[in-house]
């Protein structure tokens, strides 16, 4: 059983090369690797891979606790590049003018409403928002979420559609990126 075990040792490496240097952007990216290359120009190395994790609600920011062998602050820091990276392709995103946010719907005003007293309305307190405030707020109960729910990325983005308007524009997008542009692993 032994002599099986070490015949294994020089496949394992084998993979671990392997993968090291098909995904060789995507450990650049998340600091597990220093190479003299910039990450876009390698291997998995554009953004568009860690904020498609991003967006899945399997990973979201999951993936960094468990499975990035790297210090805490490097994690917190490529945390906080993955929302930022998120935050400004939700800020790039228009919504489309009869989609609005459920929580800035007002309820509407009974029909019979004595003028006399139509000053005694409750008036709304909420302020609109400026559009980063609300993409960040969409981008952090989406973080929240995330934590409490474990569903399929298509089904979750379905159902939260009109929740997160904003990221689920993004998602949409980045989501829909095909396989032909990766690269196929032939000569890697």
């Amino acid at each position: 059983m032994l002599n099986a075990f070490r015949h294994l040792f020089g496949l394992v490496k084998a993979l671990q090369k392997s993968l090291q240097r098909r995904f060789q952007g995507m450990f650049a990216n998340v600091k597990m690797d220093e190479t003299a290359q910039p990450p876009i120009e390698l291997p998995f190395g554009d953004l568009v891979y860690m904020l498609s994790a991003l967006l899945d609600p399997s990973f979201c920011l999951f993936w960094l606790d468990h499975d990035v062998l790297a210090p805490d602050e490097v994690k917190s820091e490529v945390k906080e590049i993955m929302i930022d990276l998120l935050l400004v392709e939700a800020q790039k995103v228009t919504l489309p003018e009869g989609s609005c946010e459920e929580d800035d719907e007002e309820p509407p005003v009974p029909a019979k409403t004595p003028r006399l007293f139509s000053g005694y309305r409750k008036k709304s307190t909420k302020k609109k928002a400026d559009h980063h405030t609300s993409c960040k707020d969409e981008v952090i109960r989406y973080i929240q979420v995330c934590s409490e729910e474990e569903v399929d990325c298509m089904d979750f983005w379905q159902k939260h559609a009109k929740i997160f308007p904003r990221l689920y524009l993004v998602s949409m997008k980045l989501l829909a990126v095909s396989c032909y542009k990766c690269t196929s692993g032939k000569g890697i």
